[in-house]
């Protein structure tokens, strides 16, 4: 009798698990938090790479703030905000010590190979076309092909007027190296956009060049919350603004399976029916129960995408292949 009641058993669970139908199906997101950078800066280190598990508030980057050198010297003449403050615009102006600057050109040079050849760095002599009352010593910066720039570092020249440049303060025409116009040396503004992190200057202040003037934002990229990175879309020396994608995470309890099916079989599944889930290639096939969160139609494939939410405490990690049943054992 026991022996025809242990059949019986077994021939009842096997009916139970035929009713049962098996697909396979792959873990992935079922949501994304995408993680952006509070303010700009300069990515110094990653602290979180793709498949690593991360919590709430972990660092997944330190980022140093952009910094900005004098390039030349000068004095400050006008500072937008101040240390914490916000500026998306003209953080700070220098005004140039030099007072004129003087676009020139070879032309009306002396005849000679000499005068015709100018070298960035070497000192002139200018004085005004009309009576040469009007005089003043510079330096020659920038070349290009016939055409160069002469600093002024002393004297007094009016903005508009033709000068004729020499190598000599003797003024003799063989020392002529050209002609030019004098312009005013305009000041210069530097761009930023962020929180001031450092402000090394005040207005009034003289600078050198190469001075550090002041630096913007730094800081951290936090995690939102708490689980798996699928995707970092920057790296260490890269520059990012503020409100740029930096990663991506799967957050915990997000991981779900998704099988693929025709839509005689997706109208198996429906919002809320339970299943059971074994892991593909676990040899003690021990299973789990999830739910079916929803189903979505694939119109290149002709296929229907189910996507089932394993139950709370399961951690699965993203692309493991997983056998779904229609029914629980």
């Amino acid at each position: 009798m026991k022996k025809k009641l242990t059949i019986l058993l077994l021939a009842l669970m096997l009916a139970a698990s035929a009713l049962a139908e098996a697909y396979e199906g792959t873990t992935a997101p079922l949501s994304t938090a995408v993680v952006t950078a509070g303010a700009s800066g300069i990515v110094q280190a990653l602290d979180a790479e793709v498949g690593s598990h991360v919590n709430a508030g972990d660092v997944m980057a330190s980022m140093k703030p952009e910094r900005a050198f004098a390039a030349r010297d000068g004095s400050v003449s006008l500072v937008n905000a101040g240390e914490g403050g916000k500026i998306d615009g003209t953080l700070l102006e220098l005004m140039p010590l030099e007072r004129y600057m003087i676009h020139c050109t070879v032309d009306k040079a002396y005849q000679s190979a000499e005068s015709t050849l100018v070298h960035s760095g070497e000192t002139v002599y200018v004085r005004c076309t009309t009576d040469g009352s009007h005089r003043a010593v510079g330096v020659l910066t920038q070349i290009e092909g016939a055409e160069y720039q002469v600093v002024t570092l002393g004297g007094e020249l009016y903005l508009g007027e033709a000068v004729y440049l020499y190598r000599s303060d003797a003024f003799t025409a063989s020392q002529r190296i050209g002609i030019g116009t004098v312009v005013s040396n305009d000041t210069q503004g530097y761009e930023a956009s962020g929180t001031v992190s450092r402000l090394l200057v005040d207005e009034g202040d003289t600078v050198e060049r190469g001075q550090l003037l002041y630096e913007v934002n730094g800081g951290t990229v936090d995690a939102p919350v708490s689980g798996i990175v699928t995707s970092v879309s920057v790296k260490a020396g890269e520059a990012v603004e503020e409100g740029q994608a930096v990663a991506e995470i799967v957050p915990d309890g997000q991981v779900c399976v998704e099988i693929q099916v025709g839509e005689g079989e997706a109208s198996k599944f429906s919002k809320g029916q339970r299943v059971t889930l074994t892991q593909t290639y676990d040899a003690e096939e021990k299973a789990f129960g999830g739910t079916v969160v929803g189903s979505a139609w694939l119109a290149e494939d002709a296929l229907y995408t189910v996507r089932i939410l394993p139950d709370a405490g399961m951690q699965l990690p993203l692309g493991m292949s997983v056998t779904v049943r229609t029914q629980e054992d």
